[in-house]
């Protein structure tokens, strides 16, 4: 029985550890969700190739943790049901934005360049897709990002989900960014209570 109850004591243990460590994980992943509101207070005229304005929205945020950053525009309400959306992120955000070059770029899942990704954006003649990408980031540091569609003359909103390793400061934006989301916690303490009852469950009836 001695034996026994060592097994189940090493099983539980092994478990709780990889319980608690999975937990921290989801605690140093910080989601935030978003609604990017594009209108005609920002925008750039005959950038696009096509001609007509180039409408964006700019987010000036710092970031506390360096690490890989998801962003995701899941879903939007364009002008005409424009899909077609883009990310562009500058290291210096007093740039003239939409005009320079941004440090960093995402027009869709495997379409871009800097900041982590393969660099494989070539021109203008794409897919019409909403930006997915990773982008890595620097820690303390403040950046630009920009939403845009350079589909000329669009307007309208853009839902938007950034995964970060750790929290985003920004004052500038219509919408503020919520706080970080507890979930981790929660399931972190429902795995360690669970792990918890079945050791004292099994040590009590040995």
């Amino acid at each position: 029985m001695y034996i026994h109850l060592q097994k189940v004591k090493y099983l539980l243990a092994a478990l709780l550890s990889a319980s608690i460590a999975w937990g921290t994980i989801q605690l140093n992943s910080v989601i935030y969700d978003f609604l990017v509101n594009i209108d005609e207070t920002n925008s750039v005229q005959d950038f696009n190739p096509e001609g007509g304005a180039t409408y964006y929205e700019p987010l000036v945020f710092t970031t506390t943790t360096g690490g890989d950053f998801e962003f995701n525009n899941y879903s939007s309400k364009l002008t005409n049901q424009v899909t077609d959306t883009s990310l562009l992120i500058y290291d210096n955000p007093e740039a003239n934005l939409i005009i320079d070059r941004p440090w960093a770029f995402n027009d869709g899942a495997g379409i871009g360049f800097g900041g982590g990704q393969e660099n494989n954006f070539e021109s203008f003649d794409r897919e019409s897709q909403a930006f997915q990408g990773t982008i890595t980031l620097a820690a303390d540091t403040t950046y630009a990002a920009v939403f845009s569609s350079f589909t000329p003359n669009t307007m309208g909103s853009m839902a938007v989900r950034v995964n970060a390793p750790g929290q985003i400061l920004t004052t500038g934006f219509t919408a503020p960014i919520p706080e970080m989301s507890d979930t981790g916690l929660w399931i972190a303490l429902i795995i360690g209570g669970f792990v918890a009852f079945c050791y004292f469950k099994v040590r009590s009836e040995l």
